[in-house]
Formats: structure tokens, sequence, C-alpha cells
């Protein structure tokens, strides 16, 4: 998400510009995981500051994994042939995949007792929901552009 909050600013340092990306994240993740949280029996935690906590987590692992995955493909898109298409494709599904185990080991280490998500596929769609109410959000903000 591309955020300038100063009509006179023409352009931001990418030192500003991940500090925006991560507030912003971080606030749309905890409404999100506030509704899950209220509504559903997918999480539960024991406050609004753990799921506060949890929010700016998941929002370091969520940019971690996204970083992680442009390597993997970076690597692959250099290769020539059909085996490094294949192989991206392969290295970009499993990067996707196995970090939501990763978010499950990361959030029962810190967060133990105060975090309980029901299994890899309440983590999926808790994920898939917060992504999708991202996407949103920056279709807005450039369609008001």
């Amino acid at each position: 998400m591309r955020i300038c909050y100063d009509k006179h600013m023409t352009t931001r340092s990418s030192k500003q510009q991940l500090f925006l990306d991560m507030f912003v994240g971080t606030l749309i993740y905890a409404a999100v995981l506030g509704f899950f949280n209220d509504y559903t029996d997918i999480l539960s935690t024991s406050s609004y500051s753990v799921t506060f906590a949890l929010a700016f987590v998941m929002q370091i692992l969520t940019f971690l994994t996204f970083r992680l995955k442009d390597v993997v493909a970076g690597w692959f898109k250099a290769r020539p042939g059909k085996a490094a298409k294949v192989g991206l494709v392969f290295g970009v599904w499993f990067v996707m995949f196995s970090s939501k185990f990763v978010f499950l080991a990361v959030i029962e280490l810190i967060f133990n007792q105060d975090v309980v998500v029901n299994g890899f596929v309440g983590l999926l769609v808790v994920i898939i929901s917060m992504t999708v109410v991202q996407k949103l959000a920056d279709l807005i903000y450039k369609k008001l552009a």
C-alpha cells in the first residue's frame, strides 16, 4: 500500500514507505483479527492488546514471507528453460504454503496460551481474509487518486 499524508510530499524514502506499509497493514490486520476473535471460533485472544500484538507479529511475518517469495522468484526467473518455470511455480507455492506453519509456530512461541488458532485451515482462512481486506484497501486507495 502506498500512502502519502502530505499533499506537498512528492517522494518518500524506502524507510518512510516501509513504516507506512507496516503501520497501515498492522491496523488492518488488527481490525480483521478483532472480528475473527469476536465473531468466530477460529481465533481466540485473551485481550485486545494481545490481538494488536498478534497483528503486528503477523504483519512482520507476512512482510518476510513476501520478501522470501520475491527472492525465490527472482532466482528462478534468472534461469532459462522450462525447468526454471516449473521451479518458479513450485518454489513460490512452497514458500507461501510452508509459511503458514511458520506463522503457527511463531504464534505459539510468542503468545502461548494468549492466542488460540484452530489449526492450519483456520489460520489459512484468517490470512486469506487479511490479504483480501489489504488488497481492497490498496484498490480503493488507487481508485481515489
